[in-house]
């Protein structure tokens, strides 16, 4: 081609003139801007700024994320979850509101070499999107999966496609009408069935997550039920595509000295190949990985070129799979699977590339899938009713075959409606399949859009529901008393103590160790390691045993391990210390304390506070937003009691060594204003006070004008009861005192006074007490989880450098 009078080649794009496409190599994928200098007199040559691959799919990306957070900035209000949101970008996009020929259509649904460039971008957001959740997936759990979670994967999989399978076999071999050739033939049934029975573990996680279910009892169940059913079917339709290949190229047998020829062959030869892919996966690739792992040192990231290089592996098992007839994603989620999930190398892949895959390409990917979908056709289809039956069927099955072993195993109604209802919903996983169904003709247009439909449907329903049906927090609802003050004299005290940084440890140390444990009153520790699950869907709960060896290699807790360790042989035989590691979501860790002091029926749960201050206690070093939205869902849904503790020390942080020691002349203040919580922290106030090297100083405080009280006289009778024992005391170490204050600027002046005389206080949160003590400060409180007295002790307007323990009674239901 020529142009001008050059006549060079030397335009490096692409236009379209009718028919025909014009194109220069190399490509050039960018534009000189949206208003570059014209190249040539004819307008017909020149490019414009859409017309260049680039530009034009950043505009795309652009529309899709700005539709679908918009949409989701409504729908989440009412429940649901993003998925639901992608497809509806999906259905906006597509020829249901955009016809053909038109601007918009046009734009997003090119006819030239465009459409492979975002054919491929799709296919790359699906294939990374499964090698992600491979990384995530802990094939752990089929090893440790009960029979429970292994019952109700098989029967909602694979006995609920059985079932279907004789039933439309059996009954219904042609659904629609057998006229035409527009029948719904045994092939789309089996298709539509197939996947509609299917429990994809990528998306029963994701659909947890949303829901912030993954931690509930339920949640861990549907996961490991749906890694069961994953991993079964990954199987069962590897063997069915091979069956399919083999039946497609037919092995012509015969004597080749009569002309015959062996072929079609080539259906052994892929499936040899995957299973030596497979076999590469478990022994080549997962050593390296190990390797990779072993050659980074501990808190170091992960060298760049190791991420690159997996992902150029990742791409080429996905063409792999693709040229063995596989599902795209089977070689890249196999090679997930064989990443070492968690850190360093896990939590290196998830971190890099988990923001860009589910922020921006994953929306794309079910946009574009969704873009051939048109609701028109659907009117006067006669078939229609012949593929809405046998979906709302297949759903059905599945549905009661998910209950019936949940029932089995007593588990309650209303759970077992819920963990079917998860089994059976719909997301990313079968968009695909029916996406690739439909890109091979085994499904019609018309069919494809009614299953686009049902999944948006399905995921618009299902998530509500299921708000609704199971509500994670009732398991720890209250309804007998668990607090210190209803203890029996000399009985255990069981505490469950969180460690959430290395810093935590010896505060909490020390603070168990004031509690005076003793022969005649014991005290059970449980110690739970709080760590935010990064790079692996399922939440891990790990039980550590004290008697066993503790080695450097240990993969969590060494450090808590170590330090509690040598805490329970201090206080041999008057401590019982067991500790516990859960990684898990911050959104979720509540869930694991609570059920952790539920299952141990513990008296009081120790919580550290989100700030931590300098070893003069001075200053703030560190703030955790993630650590105090932990603190304050636990106070809301706690099943006992709860502490919060702010550790500071004018003496510096104390070792473990001589933790001990320094308590000889440790010095606690407890204020008490009046109600349940401040009844809660004087009883724990009078225990510490029981070891001789605590000296106790509980300040009362009073008013002269009995008006003034806000408290019941029920609730007064109960504080001048309990503080009647303390009186009474015959402790050394107790001293009782009371002040007498009028309004909230003489408490402020009141704490100043002491604020730099004792080494610790004890207060009561006080949630929701109205009192003249406190009137107009709850207004300038920072931070309610600490009520208006600690929140008071711990601002640094006060420059009180003592410790402060918050208590909270427990809350019952009743």
């Amino acid at each position: 081609m020529e142009f001008g009078d050059n006549k060079m080649l030397y335009l490096r794009d692409t236009w379209k003139e009718g028919n025909m496409i014009c194109d220069v190599l190399p490509g050039n994928p960018s534009s000189n801007g949206i208003w570059p200098e014209k190249k040539f007199s004819d307008p017909n040559i020149n490019v414009d700024f859409l017309h260049y691959t680039f530009p034009h799919l950043q505009i795309i990306f652009l529309i899709i994320s700005f539709l679908w957070q918009f949409l989701h900035f409504f729908l989440q209000r009412l429940g649901m979850i993003r998925f639901t949101s992608h497809m509806l970008t999906g259905v906006i996009l597509s020829k249901s509101f955009l016809k053909e020929n038109s601007v918009a259509r046009k734009f997003f649904s090119t006819e030239d070499y465009k459409e492979i460039v975002f054919s491929l971008t799709a296919a790359i957001s699906y294939m990374m999107f499964w090698f992600l959740m491979g990384v995530k997936m802990d094939m752990g759990l089929i090893r440790t999966t009960g029979r429970k979670a292994i019952t109700i994967g098989i029967s909602s999989v694979l006995l609920s496609t059985l079932v279907c399978s004789v039933f439309f076999f059996g009954n219904l071999r042609d659904v629609g009408t057998k006229n035409s050739d527009n029948t719904l033939n045994s092939l789309e049934s089996v298709v539509i069935y197939s996947i509609q029975c299917l429990s994809s573990f990528p998306v029963v996680g994701n659909l947890l997550f949303e829901l912030r279910l993954q931690n509930s009892e339920l949640g861990r169940l549907a996961m490991s039920s749906a890694v069961i059913s994953d991993f079964s079917t990954s199987i069962l339709s590897s063997v069915l595509i091979f069956m399919k290949e083999l039946k497609d190229e037919q092995t012509r047998l015969g004597s080749v000295f009569i002309g015959d020829v062996v072929a079609g062959d080539r259906a052994l030869k892929r499936a040899a190949i995957v299973v030596l892919f497979v076999c590469i996966a478990i022994y080549v690739f997962r050593p390296l990985m190990l390797y990779i792992v072993k050659q980074t040192p501990s808190g170091r990231p992960v060298k760049p070129i190791y991420l690159s290089t997996i992902i150029v592996m990742v791409s080429g098992s996905a063409i792999l799979a693709n040229w063995c007839k596989q599902s795209i994603f089977m070689g890249p989620f196999i090679l997930g699977l064989a990443v070492p999930h968690g850190p360093p190398l896990g939590s290196a892949i998830v971190q890099k590339f988990e923001s860009a895959i589910f922020g921006t390409f994953l929306p794309f990917f079910v946009a574009s899938s969704s873009t051939e979908i048109d609701i028109s056709d659907l009117f006067g289809w006669k078939d229609l009713n012949g593929v809405v039956f046998v979906m709302v069927t297949s759903f059905v099955v599945k549905f009661i075959l998910t209950t019936i072993p949940a029932l089995f195993y007593r588990m309650p109604v209303e759970d077992c409606f819920a963990l079917s209802l998860i089994m059976s919903f719909k997301g990313i996983f079968e968009l695909g399949a029916y996406a690739l169904a439909f890109q091979r003709g085994s499904v019609r247009p018309q069919t494809f859009t009614v299953a686009c439909l049902y999944i948006m449907l399905n995921s618009t329903i299902i998530p509500p529901i299921l708000r609704y049906l199971y509500d994670p927090s009732r398991m720890y609802a209250g309804y007998e008393k668990r607090n210190m003050q209803h203890l029996k004299a000399n009985s255990e005290l069981r505490i469950l103590s969180c460690i959430y940084r290395t810093d935590d440890i010896s505060p909490m140390i020390n603070l168990l160790a004031a509690t005076c444990p003793s022969r005649e009153s014991l005290v059970a520790a449980y110690v739970l390691h709080l760590m935010e699950l990064v790079g692996q869907a399922n939440p891990i709960f790990i039980s550590h045993k004290l008697q066993t060896r503790i080695t450097e290699d240990m993969s969590y807790s060494n450090n808590v391990l170590v330090s509690f360790e040598k805490f329970r042989k201090d206080f041999y035989g008057s401590v019982f210390v067991s500790i516990y590691t859960a990684l898990s979501m911050p959104d979720t860790m509540h869930g694991d304390i609570c059920m952790l002091a539920l299952n141990n029926t513990t008296s009081l749960i120790l919580l550290p506070f989100h700030q931590n201050w300098s070893v003069d206690g001075t200053a703030i070093i560190s703030d955790s937003n993630m650590i105090w939205n932990l603190n304050k869902s636990v106070l809301e849904v706690a099943p006992c009691s709860v502490g919060i503790f702010v550790y500071r020390s004018i003496h510096g942080r104390r070792t473990i060594n001589d933790t001990v020691s320094n308590l000889s002349s440790f010095n606690i203040c407890m204020i008490f204003l009046g109600g349940k919580d401040d009844r809660e922290a004087v009883t724990l106030a009078a225990r510490m006070a029981r070891d001789p090297r605590i000296n106790l100083t509980v300040v009362r405080m009073i008013t002269t004008d009995e008006k003034a009280r806000e408290n019941s006289e029920w609730d007064k009778m109960l504080d001048d009861e309990l503080l009647r024992d303390v009186k009474g005391n015959k402790l050394v170490g107790i001293f009782y005192t009371e002040k007498a204050v009028e309004d909230a600027s003489e408490t402020s002046g009141l704490l100043k006074t002491f604020a730099s005389d004792f080494d610790m206080f004890i207060v009561g949160r006080g949630k929701g007490r109205k009192s003249v003590f406190t009137e107009g400060l709850e207004e300038w409180s920072e931070f309610k989880e600490l009520g208006v007295i600690g929140d008071l002790l711990t601002s640094q307007d006060l420059d009180c450098q003592a410790s402060v323990l918050v208590i909270q009674q427990q809350q019952l239901m009743i």
